[in-house]
């Protein structure tokens, strides 16, 4: 993949920009951890960008972009890191108005991207992509049409034509918000026999068996979903590294629901739901991401609004939990967040300020702190870790 031209020299001047901050990482994170970040502003030609984070300097950098996707708002890896899939704002069919997912081979040596293919994602607004452990499936979710896709992956790392799209049907009392089915989210379980996905537009997390053989996804018999609370909106959910429980997110109402899993037959049990923000509160939220932190005893949810913001949870033996901290004005409209591999840092992606910042972890009780470490970037919608 080529390098940035000189017609975007300038750019890419103010994006690499070092910015640094006064307290170095501690000493288990001594090496530079690189990342790609996917923009979500469709009008962009170069949209992926490599970026590195040095803990012991204190500096954030851009290393590279690359082109082949708009609006590439969610990234997933191969399981050995030698593809990345994304999502992609192109139409692939004129007549549907569907779009397209894309495929990246990944340089070993200098982690640039190669543009491989794209595929139609038989549905329109696709949101969110997944790839099987054994990198020989991936999975969208249509946010626009309402459907789940599943497509073989081949040798190579090409998507393949879709082996299954189930259409989701449905509403919910929020009538601008959830007057059709809304897929937001895809993932397989941990032993990736069943598919789980949030329905915004219908308060369920939609529960499919899926077969590898065949690559068809059938609504599960012994629950085909998880319903939620009126007007709740499901947006991402995350899995508890044990498996036992899951944690879904909700966009509409500004909760996290905590439930048991069964992964014998695929099923959910409802544990308790906690608000991302104390109670009561009058203005605009929006909750986005959710993500577990590597010990599996805390979990994240960032929400968007008018005080844009983290909120952490504790987690007990049973799977419940409470909310110990929410940690206000953070970078604005924080549509993404991840926790790097050491679990000590946690980087939020502020869409509508057009920047990534970094914030640290204390591993005893989770809590935030921040730093003055950020580094600006065109609408950051994904953070993905390569190490």
């Amino acid at each position: 993949m080529k390098k940035l031209t000189a017609t975007l020299s300038s750019i890419f001047f103010i994006l690499s920009v070092l910015v640094l901050f006064n307290c170095s990482g501690p000493e288990e994170t001594s090496e530079a951890v690189k990342f790609y970040i996917g923009s979500s502003d469709g009008s962009l030609e170069y949209s992926i960008f490599l970026c590195e984070m040095d803990p012991v300097k204190g500096e954030f950098a851009v290393l590279d972009s690359f082109t082949g996707a708009k609006g590439p708002s969610y990234l997933a890896f191969s399981p050995d890191r030698s593809h990345l899939y994304t999502i992609n704002k192109e139409i692939s069919d004129t007549s549907l108005r569907n779009m397209t997912l894309s495929s990246f081979s990944i340089n070993k040596e200098t982690h640039q991207l190669e543009f491989l293919n794209s595929q139609s994602s038989e549905g329109g607004g696709p949101c969110h992509v997944h790839c099987s452990k054994k990198g020989t499936f991936l999975f969208t979710s249509n946010y626009s049409s309402g459907s789940v896709a599943a497509f073989p992956i081949s040798d190579l790392g090409e998507i393949q034509p879709a082996s299954s799209v189930v259409q989701s049907s449905g509403t919910g009392p929020i009538e601008n918000r959830q007057g059709g089915p809304h897929t937001h989210y895809v993932s397989l379980d941990l032993k990736e026999n069943y598919l789980l996905s949030p329905d915004l537009g219908t308060d369920k997390v939609l529960i499919y068996e899926f077969d590898h053989d065949s690559g068809v996804l059938t609504p599960n018999p012994a629950q085909p979903f998880f319903k939620l609370t009126p007007g709740a909106g499901p947006r991402h959910l995350v899995f508890h590294p044990s498996g036992e429980f899951v944690y879904v997110v909700n966009e509409l109402n500004a909760t996290v629901t905590a439930c048991r899993y069964n992964d014998k037959n695929g099923t959910l049990t409802k544990l308790n739901v906690v608000s991302t923000i104390p109670e009561p509160y009058e203005g605009s939220r929006y909750p986005a991401a959710i993500r577990i932190h590597p010990n599996g005893n805390y979990v994240y949810a960032s929400t968007r609004g008018d005080i844009s913001s983290i909120s952490v949870f504790k987690v007990d033996e049973e799977g419940e939990f409470y909310r110990i901290q929410v940690m206000e004005n953070v970078t604005a409209w924080p549509r993404d967040f991840n926790i790097d591999p050491s679990g000590q840092y946690l980087m939020a992606a502020g869409e509508r300020s057009d920047e990534i910042e970094l914030y640290r972890i204390d591993k005893g009780t989770g809590m935030l702190t921040k730093t003055e470490m950020k580094i600006t970037l065109p609408s950051p919608g994904c953070i993905l870790y390569l190490d």
